[in-house]
């Protein structure tokens, strides 16, 4: 983890964080149910967790605008000074996810049964793409378990930019009326969540959801005294 931090100064604060993680586990959290593949081999089943999230930026600040605050015009230093802007930007890299095979192949009574592939396969979901987005050549193993790994490919990303701006007002000796603006997800970026992942299904490889809201704004008034 790489940390940058700026204190306060000239009424602005910055800080921004990176952070490479890399998640195992077998069983906490085995294909989201908890339980392996194939009981006698968990050894199979070591692979990503649910939530290795390989690459995470977060970078949040503050900045007191020093605009018209001194200005000899009372009107327009109430109104337009004094304001406060806070944002929070992220960008993350996807989740894992297990390709499984469709029903019960193997004969076993399971129903988290991996597939077998032959070659590369990859990913490339998200925007623009979000059907068709696995590529590979996976087919069922016949009363057998399949060769295909856990949790070996990642879905999309994540892109966030929340904003707010802040306003005090002096109303009395003792109380403050503060308007606040808030927009969360500014850019109205939309977080797909991960393909459907079940080989055999027609939705195989389709982004149908979204794990995050689209832009939402909101505006307050909060009284302090």
């Amino acid at each position: 983890r790489v940390e940058l931090r700026q204190r306060l100064s000239h009424g602005f604060t910055l800080l921004a964080s990176y952070t490479w993680s890399h998640a195992l586990d077998v069983s906490t959290d085995s294909n989201g149910g908890g339980a392996p593949q194939n009981p006698y081999n968990w050894r199979a089943d070591y692979g990503n967790a649910n939530w290795d999230v390989r690459h995470r930026f977060v970078g949040s600040f503050t900045y007191a605008l020093p605009f018209l605050l001194n200005s000899s015009h009372a009107l327009v230093k109430q109104t337009l000074g004094g304001w406060q802007t806070n944002g929070i930007v992220t960008l993350q890299s996807g989740f894992p996810f297990n390709v499984v095979s469709n029903g019960d192949p193997a004969n076993t009574g399971r129903s988290n049964e991996r597939p077998n592939v032959s070659g590369p396969i990859s990913t490339n979901c998200g925007s623009g793409n979000l059907s068709n987005c696995i590529q590979g050549s996976f087919t069922p193993a016949t009363y057998a378990y399949g060769n295909l790994g856990r949790n070996v490919l990642v879905g999309p990303g994540l892109y966030n930019v929340d904003f707010s701006a802040f306003k005090n007002f002096s109303i009395a000796e003792r109380a403050t009326l503060q308007f606040r603006s808030e927009f969360f997800n500014l850019l109205n970026t939309p977080a797909f969540s991960n393909p459907n992942a079940t080989v055999g299904t027609g939705s195989f490889g389709t982004i149908t959801s979204t794990k995050s809201d689209n832009r939402q704004i909101q505006f307050a008034l909060k009284l302090l005294f």
